[in-house]
């Protein structure tokens, strides 16, 4: 076997690993044991690392190394980009007559603070554990192969919202009907990785994805766990990335850094 059809194999391997241990993560949520949470979220993690020292991988493309000093621009951006992002809808949002604020600044900012702090850093373990295995395996693995960014990132987040699904049957995760929720779910996740795929790309390492996904995770909870804000139109205007504000911002993102990597490359190349 050619080295190209391991990695086939393996990507095949990976990808039927995630799926299968998220669909018994969720039957065991679903049935009441909180185990199940841990066996849904540790799959991609877990497939990564025993395809890495078992499946002739390795660790060369894994994007382990923090490389601060060069990225530390991208880390910036990592840190702020969710925050403005979900701000942003909820200012829309309070524009349109949508989202109501349940208090004043003075009575919910220390409220919103105490819950970001408090889920920062188990926030953060999570999205190690996914994009280790998103970030950190999936998209490596297809770029041996020469996969362009544009259907690499589309097939990554296609899998990575099937990875979901599991988890949104098996919990309170949504109010939408489903037959609603999944297309505009489905379609924010394959644009969150169009963000995330290119800023590993640029940055060359898997830290500045999980920094990213780990702070907007904080950030979205402690909005909408605490009950900071009223949103009477869901689907319109929620800091969820699901909600068709977010989708367009996420989607404007993800085409500004296709277009910013693909003129520098074109530009590098001229020169």
């Amino acid at each position: 076997m050619n080295q190209n059809n391991k990695i086939k194999r393996n990507i095949v391997i990976y990808i039927i690993g995630v799926l299968f241990l998220a669909t018994i993560g969720g039957m065991v949520t679903a049935s009441g044991n909180e185990i199940g949470g841990l066996i849904f979220i540790i799959g991609p993690i877990l497939m990564m690392v025993l395809l890495r020292f078992f499946g002739s991988d390795g660790w060369k493309d894994a994007g382990l190394s923090l490389k601060l000093k060069e990225n530390w621009h991208w880390y910036l951006f990592s840190l702020f980009v969710y925050p403005i992002i979900m701000t942003t809808v909820i200012v829309l949002g309070a524009i349109l007559g949508v989202t109501k604020v349940n208090g004043n600044l003075n009575s919910l900012l220390p409220v919103f603070l105490a819950g970001f702090t408090a889920q920062l850093i188990p926030r953060m373990i999570f999205a190690m554990f996914e994009e280790w295995g998103w970030r950190g395996y999936l998209e490596p693995r297809f770029v041996t192969l020469g996969v362009p960014d544009t259907r690499r990132h589309l097939f990554v987040g296609a899998v990575w919202a099937l990875w979901h699904f599991p988890l949104v049957l098996s919990t309170a995760y949504t109010e939408i009907p489903y037959t609603i929720f999944f297309p505009f779910f489905v379609v924010a996740v394959i644009l969150t990785a169009i963000v995330y795929g290119q800023l590993r790309k640029a940055s060359e390492t898997v830290w500045t994805s999980v920094v990213m996904h780990g702070v907007g995770n904080a950030f979205g909870w402690a909005i909408l766990q605490n009950n900071l804000l009223t949103f009477n139109n869901k689907l319109l205007a929620n800091p969820a990335p699901e909600s068709i504000l977010s989708i367009v911002i996420i989607g404007s993102l993800g085409w500004w850094m296709l277009y910013k990597r693909k003129t520098k490359v074109n530009s590098k190349n001229a020169g």
